[in-house]
């Protein structure tokens, strides 16, 4: 761990997170459940960007960044949190979005505008990778910023790097830190998060690497084809690991993504979804949202009736936030 105590941080969560017991839903799955807290982060609208956060705004700070731009969807997670770490840290956010918005400021949009954050929308044409555009757009911004007399940093989508990624391995010290401290017995561990641009889940494999424990990872995918996802988190799972000073490598048949929970496209609501929604909220008293944590969830109940998770001791289900969400697909979930 000396090469991650040596890079540039800055605090931005509470940690621990907490690491719950799911008693209801361990009925209901049958199975020993607990949920990690990720959601309860104290930055922003809460949730696990905040990990990674703290070392690429580290970074910033230390390469003397004033302004802070990260790209996402309308209603990105990350991009809100961006806003809110930077706020934080005395910088000004600038969010380029993928879309246009509505008349209506909902979600995570709402907070976005409520921390005064620069937008900037984009539809990307047919014809190019969307991806392409956006990134060639904050390369723009922070041209003009850079013009203005200021000190651009940029965040790629998701915050998914190497850098950013690290942050996962010591949330994975930290996980088998809590399990020790409780009355778990359990020698055989399913970890379950959704992932969307892998870095979460390439972390959590990184670090179930270099630190003893008795974990599966599963990735719930929740958008775009299975094998890029399979590559693209193997790559930066690896690049993690040499940044943390480890020479192991991961490729990508130790990569395990269930893709069966995604639905016609990214974001869109799925009827498993809207029920594990409502199943989690019923039975914990815990929100997750319509387009990461639902269709995760969705896939360990899936699993949980068809008697998938009988060979584990025990479940982490990885709660990576997404509440605003809530407020934007109200419509659609009741």
């Amino acid at each position: 761990m000396n090469n991650i105590l040596a890079l540039p941080r800055v605090m931005l969560g509470t940690w621990p997170t907490p690491l719950q017991p799911a008693d209801q839903l361990s009925t209901q799955l049958g199975c020993q459940l607990w949920i990690k807290r990720e959601d309860m982060t104290g930055l922003g609208g809460g949730g696990n960007k905040a990990r990674k956060l703290e070392f690429q705004l580290g970074q910033a700070i230390k390469d003397g960044a004033t302004h802070i731009i990260t790209t996402g969807a309308i209603q990105s997670n990350h991009a809100q949190l961006t806003a809110a770490a930077a706020r934080k840290l005395g910088l000004q956010p600038h969010l380029v979005l993928s879309g246009q918005p509505d008349n209506q400021r909902r979600g995570n949009l709402y907070l976005d505008h409520l921390m005064d954050s620069e937008l900037t929308f984009v539809s990307p044409p047919a014809g190019r990778p969307p991806l392409e555009i956006i990134n060639e757009t904050m390369v723009q911004v922070a041209k003009t910023i850079t013009n203005q007399g200021g000190t651009p940093c940029i965040i790629p989508e998701g915050g998914t790097d190497a850098l950013g990624t690290i942050g996962y391995i010591l949330a994975v010290q930290e996980l088998v830190q809590q399990i020790s401290s409780t009355q778990m017995d359990a020698k055989r561990i399913l970890i379950a998060v959704a992932t969307g641009t892998c870095g979460t889940h390439a972390g959590l494999i990184a670090g179930a690497i270099i630190i003893p424990n008795h974990f599966e990872i599963l990735g719930v995918s929740v958008s775009g084809n299975t094998d890029i996802k399979k590559e693209k988190t193997a790559r930066i799972a690896s690049e993690t690991l040499k940044l943390a000073g480890y020479e192991q490598t991961i490729d990508e048949g130790q990569v395990w993504i269930e893709d069966g929970f995604i639905g016609s496209r990214y974001a869109d609501i799925t009827e498993a979804c809207r029920s594990a929604i409502h199943l989690t909220a019923r039975s914990e008293g815990i929100f997750l949202d319509p387009v990461y944590t639902g269709k995760a969830m969705a896939a360990l109940i899936h699993m949980g009736k068809h008697g998938q998770l009988s060979k584990y001791d025990a479940v982490i289900f990885i709660h990576t936030g997404g509440f605003p969400l809530l407020f934007n697909y109200d419509y659609a979930i009741v």
